[in-house]
């Protein structure tokens, strides 16, 4: 046997062994992220609390003098509900125009209400996944974690929380590969950002990790997304169940690839 073929030998059985790992995670990554929080139940503990904020904040806006709507896909027979970070679905929203030409008073409560929801979601969704990462927290990460989270929600409310639609079968097909592709790329960020990355390394690392298992992405963004909106449409508790059942899993699900991901390439980089 030449060096070469040594070589390549080593080589094919590293990579069945990578596939071989890979397949049986591909498998059982939702049970995992389950039995993980059933053996360490303090896992909860954040997203609860930011579920029981939610639900308060859903009962500020129904109640005060400031106009409040319902989500968009609330009209729907069936949505898909899926935020990129670990989150559950409010039962109301404040929309840009109900704050123009607000008295100042009335102005800084709103806008100081939903920082602090966005904020304490943040912070929650970061504490359960560096727990379950179980890497040291870092103040420049959780920085950057609700940094990137500030952005994506300023950009919604911007954007009066936008619902994809099209007029098509064919443009319908392309937009959700589309979509699908994207957010499965994008699935790991908030991992990567957890685990102290800068958010440039952090995409890249979620880009690269996600190839091999898309498939797997796909079907629990379209897990969470819908068991959210589901969820979601309970009346008064929708947005605290939506945070305390949905969220916890989603963020330990994304520590348990990342783990996978990066055990298995080996990377180390930030």
């Amino acid at each position: 046997m030449t060096a070469d073929t040594g070589e390549r030998t080593a080589a094919d059985g590293e990579a069945s062994a990578t596939r071989e790992a890979r397949s049986t995670t591909e498998s059982s990554v939702l049970r995992t992220a389950v039995r993980r929080i059933r053996a360490d139940p303090m896992l909860l503990v954040p997203l609860t609390v930011a579920g029981l904020l939610v639900a308060v904040a859903d009962w500020i806006r129904r109640v005060d003098p400031i106009p409040a709507a319902r989500p968009h896909l609330f009209g729907q027979t069936v949505g898909i509900q899926y935020s990129l970070f670990p989150s559950g679905t409010a039962r109301t929203i404040r929309r840009g125009a109900a704050l123009v030409d607000l008295r100042p008073p009335f102005l800084a409560g709103a806008v100081a209400l939903e920082l602090l929801v966005v904020s304490a979601v943040g912070v929650a969704g970061w504490l359960t996944i560096t727990r379950a990462l179980g890497t040291e927290r870092r103040l420049r990460s959780l920085a950057r974690y609700l940094g990137v989270l500030a952005v994506l929600a300023l950009l919604f409310r911007v954007l009066e929380n936008p619902v994809v639609e099209f007029d098509s079968l064919v443009l319908g097909v392309a937009g959700i590969v589309v979509l699908s592709l994207v957010a499965v790329r994008l699935f790991l960020v908030p991992g990567f950002l957890a685990a102290d990355r800068r958010f440039a390394p952090s995409l890249r690392a979620s880009a690269r990790a996600s190839e091999g298992w898309g498939w797997t992405i796909f079907w629990l963004i379209l897990a969470f997304g819908i068991a959210s909106w589901g969820l979601a449409q309970i009346p008064v508790a929708g947005g605290f169940l939506s945070t305390l059942v949905v969220a916890p899993v989603h963020a330990v699900a994304i520590a348990v690839l990342v783990r996978e991901t990066d055990e298995t390439a080996g990377t180390t980089s930030r």
